[in-house]
């Protein structure tokens, strides 16, 4: 039979897992240190940021230019300088991400209609910061050049800006969601790759081949708990972040649990596709990092997988199972999303996850010289 003493070695694979404290802190503790550390540090809001202004006009335009940038809550400090060499020095420091330099003839430029520069300087040593920075400049200094032209303000539309799903753009939604597929990913993989290789090490991969139970159930034993546990974290992340930081859970939570079954039976594959070519724990652990890094960073985490114009990285972001992750978590938890919209994401998923053990059965098979099926 095919399940014949498949429970007995799930129970052994999760007392082996959890009656250790110390193994079961390095499993579950990730999730409170991921929850406050990678939650603040891949923010991409930029605040309590410092400008160096060097102003050389002395009119009103320039002064209420100045004013709408020191009114905003972007700036915690607004240093004023004297000379164009003290702005540069200040970025030069890094006192400040950016330094903004207004002519002597701004205002007089701008009462007579005519064209006035502006400079700004960006610290292209912290480019991220300075970009967002950048950009925060950039809407305040249109908002004074609509207000500041009566032609442009006889003609300037009326604009409404609306967000849907994140209307207050909180960032923090953002890192939370893509949280939950991450502590799956680095776990799934980990715990199913070291799970199998433990036993090669041991030297009693071999006994569980001729025991009564089938090499298939085997299988299904061996990588049921990393499935379980992984699960499990991911929705401690899941409501844990919705608790701590207000992300909310607008979608149905069946049609969730369903989509992260999918998305971890997924991801275990490539773990026991690791497992089935190494030979030792440090070996599992070496072909995990290799695996994880370039999912993570190719998963639309850094930045968006539609920037990806590498012909070999873009399609690698279609055979990764993380993109396709982030999207069922965002759709359903903010977007509230549909079960035939969520199966845009799935089925690739399920075809991923197919190859994946395909070939981690085909290796097995033929390096052991068992029959998978």
């Amino acid at each position: 039979m095919l399940f014949t003493g498949v429970g007995a070695l799930i129970r052994k694979e999760l007392l082996d897992l959890l009656k250790d404290p110390k193994s079961a802190l390095s499993i579950f503790f990730p999730i409170f240190l991921f929850l406050v550390l990678f939650v603040f540090a891949s923010t991409k809001d930029v605040e309590n940021s410092s400008v160096v202004i060097f102003n050389q006009d002395r009119g009103t335009h320039s002064v209420d230019l100045l004013d709408d940038i020191v009114n905003t809550n972007i700036f915690k400090e607004t240093i004023y300088v004297n000379s164009q060499k003290d702005l540069e020095k200040n970025i030069d420091n890094e006192n400040a991400f950016i330094g903004l330099s207004i002519p002597h003839d701004f205002s007089k430029n701008i009462d007579l209609g005519k064209k006035s520069d502006i400079l700004i300087i960006t610290d292209g040593r912290r480019t991220n910061s300075a970009n967002i920075v950048f950009g925060y400049l950039s809407q305040i200094l249109a908002k004074f050049q609509i207000k500041s032209s009566k032609n442009v303000m006889q003609n300037a539309p009326s604009v409404t800006v609306r967000t849907w799903y994140n209307p207050n753009k909180n960032q923090k939604w953002f890192s939370i969601t893509n949280l939950v597929c991450m502590i799956i990913v680095s776990q799934a993989i980990s715990l199913t790759a070291l799970a199998i290789t433990r036993e090669k090490e041991q030297g009693t991969f071999d006994q569980l081949l001729v025991s009564p139970i089938q090499p298939l159930g085997m299988l299904i034993g061996k990588t049921t708990p990393s499935i379980i546990i992984s699960l499990f974290m991911g929705a401690c992340v899941m409501f844990l972040g919705s608790w701590m930081y207000g992300v909310p859970i607008n979608g149905s939570l069946l049609l969730m649990l369903f989509s992260m079954t999918v998305y971890v039976i997924s991801v275990v594959g490539i773990g026991v596709c690791i497992a089935a070519f190494a030979n030792t724990q440090q070996q599992a652990m070496l072909g995990t990092f290799i695996i994880q890094m370039p999912m993570s960073s190719l998963s639309g985490l850094m930045s968006p997988v539609e920037s990806i114009e590498n012909p070999l990285m873009s399609l690698f972001t279609k055979c990764n199972p993380v993109v396709y992750g982030n999207t069922l978590v965002k759709g359903i938890m903010i977007k509230d999303m549909s079960f035939f919209g969520a199966l845009e994401s799935i089925i690739p998923i399920i075809l991923i996850g197919a190859v994946v053990l395909s070939i981690a059965c085909f290796v097995f098979a033929k390096k052991h010289r068992i029959k998978i099926f």
